[in-house]
């Protein structure tokens, strides 16, 4: 099941007694025990029936006999267990779930990790019709600016591709902050709903012209006087534009390079598929295979690697960054 099936059926009053979520995505954990507590209580009736535990302060013990519970004055009695990933003893709720009360909705959030499939409770739940498990996975680099679009409509805000791609660029996939900003532009904007790219570097701060994916796209055109000018501005910035993170960048744009050098079927879609990055995102790649032999590629990639190295202070050499990503950039463009 999805975040919006989920949605779909608490909507339609369709409970269960026993919800876990887990997996590598916060963000649609806590959006999916949000969901269960507005939809199963209503406010009034939250003081009284709405429990919510934290894995690392209490215990399966203590949980069950929450769960247990009668409501009072209400339909439901709502357990809700955040930060479930540090309840040590999680698998002696797997008697629960054979067995769950009836008055009861009891939901887990297990974050950054997966239930143990070999183990008791995973394959209890596995076989109950009294409980669901969804895991969260995290949301591919191409599918980031979809998302973006879709939460925007949901929130009114009219964006443009331009600008989810280039929120995208400046967060990353923190699900959280992206939400964050897009709920900053709603008050940024006022009646006007309209987002353009230019809204969203006032807003977030991010210059289109100076960030690590133009730096890129210079790079990958082999625009020596735009790669050097870039860089020097980012420099100039370091604790915005930590060198760690430019590095990274870059390497994982060289080594999905070096594989699209491999891949005989260029269709766009199953390329970008293979290498989970967009269509958009796939034309530096393409223009850096263009622009670069393979073996100029496996190079690169070691010197990368070199550069990570010195910019985390390895070999003994206290460089700046400025110094370790000009003598990076002279190694890849010449």
């Amino acid at each position: 099941m999805t975040i919006q099936g989920l949605s779909l059926e608490l909507k339609a009053g369709r409970f269960m007694p026993v919800y876990i979520f887990d997996g590598e995505e916060p963000f649609f954990i806590d959006r999916a025990l949000e969901m269960i507590i507005n939809e199963s209580l209503l406010e009034n009736e939250r003081d009284f029936n709405l429990n919510v535990l934290y894995g690392r302060d209490t215990d399966a013990l203590t949980v069950i006999s929450h769960a247990k519970r009668y409501p009072m004055m209400s339909e439901r009695n709502v357990v809700i267990v955040r930060e479930a990933q540090d309840l040590k003893d999680i698998e002696l709720l797997s008697n629960y779930v054979k067995a769950p009360q009836s008055s009861t909705i009891l939901a887990l959030g297990i974050k950054g990790k997966k239930l143990d499939r070999r183990k008791a409770l995973f394959k209890t739940l596995r076989n109950s019709s009294n409980a669901i498990h969804i895991e969260f996975k995290k949301i591919y680099e191409n599918q980031i600016s979809t998302w973006i679009n879709t939460e925007a409509k949901a929130l009114g805000l009219n964006m443009s591709d331009k600008a989810s791609i280039l929120l995208a660029e400046s967060i990353g996939s923190d699900l959280s902050r992206i939400m964050q900003e897009l709920e900053k532009l709603l008050g940024y904007l006022g009646n006007n709903n309209d987002v353009t790219s230019e809204v969203i570097e006032k807003v977030t701060g991010f210059s289109r012209e100076f960030n690590n994916f133009e730096l890129i796209k210079a790079i990958a055109s082999k625009n020596l006087t735009k790669s050097y000018r870039i860089a020097k501005s980012m420099g100039e910035n370091s604790k915005r534009n930590p060198i760690i993170v430019t590095i990274s960048i870059l390497f994982s744009s060289f080594s999905k390079s070096l594989i699209y050098s491999s891949i005989e079927d260029r269709n766009p879609k199953n390329i970008s598929e293979k290498l989970k990055i967009s269509e958009y995102a796939l034309r530096d790649i393409a223009l850096i295979n263009q622009n670069y032999s393979r073996h100029k590629l496996i190079r690169i990639i070691g010197y990368l690697r070199d550069a990570d190295r010195q910019a985390k202070g390895m070999g003994g050499l206290n460089l700046k960054d400025e110094i370790i990503l000009n003598e990076l950039l002279f190694k890849i463009l010449y």
